[in-house]
């Protein structure tokens, strides 16, 4: 090989006969990712389903209950993310946001909720293809809301027990102090309060532990398909976020709740271990 050769070897200007042939580039795909597709087809069934209430607010349904038939872990795993689950009362807002844009105004305190179906939609208002939709309005009131409560076995709350009552709200946030910002620079106000050591009223035996558990620990959510309430464990509370959280159950078996957006069903009896050091008791009433 000639110096020449070698110094156009050396800077790349190869003969194109003698350049090997490159392996063929993979298209990037187009088009919005499928998370926020399977979104909009969601929200899309909604409003369709709904038109029947434009411009009528004295009339609008005060609950929503999505059922969604024979998922895959995958696409289960998808309408998670589609639905926004890791942020709690996210999907919800942007559904309102859209029915008030199609002149859909529902009432302030309105619910909304989501279950997976394995074997067949259950008894709907609407149904289209996998989906299906509850319509809960004042002409079909709800059974007798179910009502629990928390208290706490170790550690020290705000108040010595919280009532949740699903006719009131279906999310119930749990964390240290009342308020703190999460990632999306959003403010979380917590529901159920575990005193910070310089909140007011704290305890130093009472409330040790409570330093481990976090502001953003965790959420009772109330499940209006299956009527039961389910713990679903947010960022602060997780592996991920250097914290824990489990489940002992009333016959002393225990579950890890370690996995973000899953919802854990509760029983009555269950204690719910925060941080490994805070108990609270769950009990329907």
């Amino acid at each position: 090989m000639s110096l020449l050769e070698k110094v156009k070897n050396l800077f790349g200007f190869t003969p194109a006969n003698e350049r090997s042939e490159s392996s063929p580039v993979t298209p990037t795909p187009t088009g919005p990712p499928p998370a926020a597709q399977l979104r909009e087809q969601v929200i899309r069934f909604v409003v369709s389903k709904l038109r029947a209430y434009q411009n009528e607010p004295d009339t609008a349904p005060v609950g929503l209950r999505l059922s969604i038939l024979g998922t895959s872990p995958e696409d289960e795993e998808l309408y998670r993310v589609a639905l926004w689950t890791n942020q709690p009362g996210k999907f919800q807002a942007e559904l309102s946001r859209q029915l008030a844009d199609n002149y859909i105004t529902l009432p302030k305190n309105w619910q909304f909720d989501y279950a997976f179906f394995t074997d067949d939609l259950p008894e709907s208002t609407y149904r289209e293809g996998s989906l299906g939709l509850v319509v809960v309005d004042k002409s079909k009131p709800e059974s007798s809301p179910r009502l629990a409560r928390i208290v706490a076995l170790v550690g020290q709350m705000e108040q010595t027990e919280y009532i949740l009552d699903s006719a009131q709200q279906t999310t119930f946030c749990i964390g240290r102090g009342h308020t703190t910002q999460t990632a999306s620079g959003r403010v979380r106000t917590n529901d159920i309060v575990l005193l910070n050591d310089d909140d007011p009223g704290f305890d130093s035996q009472k409330g040790a532990g409570n330093g481990a558990v976090s502001r953003a620990h965790a959420t009772i959510r109330y499940d209006m398909v299956q009527r039961r309430y389910a713990l679903l464990v947010d960022p602060g509370g997780l592996p991920a976020g250097g914290n824990k959280t489990k489940l002992i159950h009333p016959n002393d078996t225990m579950e890890r709740a370690d996995i973000a957006g899953m919802s854990y069903p509760l029983q009555s009896g269950d204690q719910i271990e925060l941080g490994g050091e805070v108990m609270l008791l769950f009990e329907l009433l």
